[in-house]
């Protein structure tokens, strides 16, 4: 029996570049290789797998489930190597003063945190990518997460309350769920926060009458201080930059129900600067429900 060609990194990459064409003479071209090269991999890479990824139709190439599937595997790996690579620089380079930060939307959190971390760390320059790409390319050290991320270390930033908000001529204390279809609702944009609300009430098969959908939240807080409509407030983390006194916050049903926001970053070693700002942000965080 013809020994079959181990799988190697050069035929992975022929594999994901042409799936992304679909022209195996385009890639030969972008790649400087002769196309019988491009062929000859391809068929090596299906005899190792034992499964045909292209249908071939004359010159046209058509993707099977099992190619569907395996480049999905194989564009993520190389993603994670390229992030792995950085790390790996970022992580060697002594010099290296820049921590960079991943989430899917910005946070009041980040005002005070900026602050703090600027008069006790000076030196360190401190940027954020807003994202909501599961598997973005760029290097990042820290990501904030409403769930942990799978295969990373994940430890728990926060854990707050969300309240129902009104104006404050109502007193009472607690909000029963079926209230709230009562209720004009103001949400915020798509967000996280907003996703996850969402999912609450749907849970709860409470489908609230929604009047406003807007990302400013200072306007929300003085619509509602207003008696125009109710919001959901996180407890701790909108109080920051947004003033909550002016209006009241009732808790949801008998228990309330809470978010939770994570640190997450890559397994593996970690810089002082990056140990440094992961234990400032942690101990800062905790701090506020103590307050």
């Amino acid at each position: 029996m013809k020994e079959v060609t181990k799988m190697n990194l050069t035929q992975l990459k022929y594999f994901t570049e042409v799936v992304k064409t679909m022209n195996m003479t385009k890639v030969a071209t972008k790649l400087h290789v002769a196309q019988p090269s491009i062929s000859r991999s391809i068929r090596e890479l299906e005899n190792e797998l034992g499964v045909s990824l292209f249908i071939r139709q004359g010159k046209k190439l058509i993707l099977t489930a099992q190619g569907n599937y395996f480049f999905t595997v194989v564009n993520r790996s190389f993603n994670q190597l390229r992030l792995a690579k950085e790390n790996v620089k970022a992580i060697h380079s002594l010099n290296n003063k820049r921590i960079t930060i991943k989430m899917c939307e910005t946070t009041p959190l980040l005002v005070s945190f900026l602050k703090i971390i600027h008069h006790k760390y000076p030196q360190i320059n401190l940027q954020f990518i807003q994202s909501k790409i599961d598997n973005d390319p760029r290097h990042y050290d820290f990501q904030l997460v409403p769930l942990p991320v799978p295969e990373q270390h994940n430890e728990l930033l926060l854990s707050e309350e969300v309240f129902l908000a009104t104006s404050k001529e109502n007193s009472q204390s607690t909000f029963q769920l079926e209230k709230i279809n009562q209720l004009p609702l103001i949400e915020m944009n798509e967000s996280p926060f907003a996703d996850f609300t969402q999912r609450f009430l749907s849970a709860q098969r409470i489908d609230p009458q929604v009047v406003l959908r807007t990302g400013d939240r200072n306007l929300m807080i003085n619509l509602v201080a207003q008696g125009y409509a109710s919001c959901f407030v996180p407890e701790l983390s909108w109080n920051c930059t947004t003033n909550l006194e002016k209006i009241s916050l009732h808790r949801i049903g008998k228990n309330g129900f809470h978010r939770r926001i994570y640190l997450s970053y890559p397994y593996g070693p970690r810089t002082s600067i990056q140990e440094q700002v992961a234990t400032l942000l942690l101990n800062y965080c905790h701090s506020l429900k103590k307050a």
